[in-house]
């Protein structure tokens, strides 16, 4: 499987981390998933790390250069999802014009919570992020352009098989990931989809 982390596809007046004002996507192995119940022991080969809030939406067929009409075929799920990252580490590598796979592709860098059924998702749900005392909130209204349209620009070049998943949009404001919190993600007054410790 694979899983396809989209950046610059969620409006908001922070800075993107990534720099330019474009979708795009980075690829995670799937060693890189964490399942919502099982804790996240913060790395050692950084000095920060941050979640980066997204809506996930599960591939449940094969298909390759899909028309935009048809993409919601191809969806048989969706989650909230969390990639961690190492914004100081991206920075550096970014300046020195190097991959940045070290710092947004490593084990356990996507924190996924449970998998709902497609037609309970509705067009404007907004979700609560919290870590460590800190919220912040997640729309699916805020994408800039809408998972039909993402489906069809991978596809253009990826052939997107069953259980592939699509980040699609990370918001640009991370939550701080520190020892000894806890990351929790839902609808908004409705029970956790994402509840990992932190360690």
């Amino acid at each position: 499987m694979k899983i396809f982390a989209i950046i610059n596809n969620y409006a908001s007046e922070a800075e993107s981390i990534f720099g330019g004002n474009e979708p795009d996507w980075y690829e995670m192995p799937d060693s890189s998933i964490l399942r919502s119940g099982n804790p996240f022991f913060v790395p050692d080969f950084a000095d920060e790390f941050k979640v980066y809030p997204s809506v996930a939406y599960r591939i449940g067929r094969l298909g390759k250069s899909i028309s935009p009409r048809f993409a919601y075929r191809y969806i048989d799920g969706y989650t909230l999802a969390g990639a961690v990252i190492a914004p100081g580490l991206l920075r550096g590598l970014r300046n020195g014009q190097r991959p940045w796979t070290r710092a947004v592709s490593f084990d356990r860098s996507c924190l996924l919570g449970n998998l709902e059924p497609i037609d309970t998702l509705k067009k404007n749900e907004v979700f609560r992020f919290a870590c460590g005392g800190h919220e912040a909130e997640y729309s699916i209204g805020a994408l800039l352009r809408g998972v039909d349209e993402i489906i069809s620009m991978i596809s253009a070049d990826n052939t997107l098989k069953n259980g592939d998943l699509i980040l699609a949009g990370l918001s640009p404001e991370g939550l701080s990931l520190r020892p000894d919190t806890r990351l929790t993600a839902s609808k908004i007054s409705e029970t956790n989809i994402i509840d990992i410790n932190i360690r």
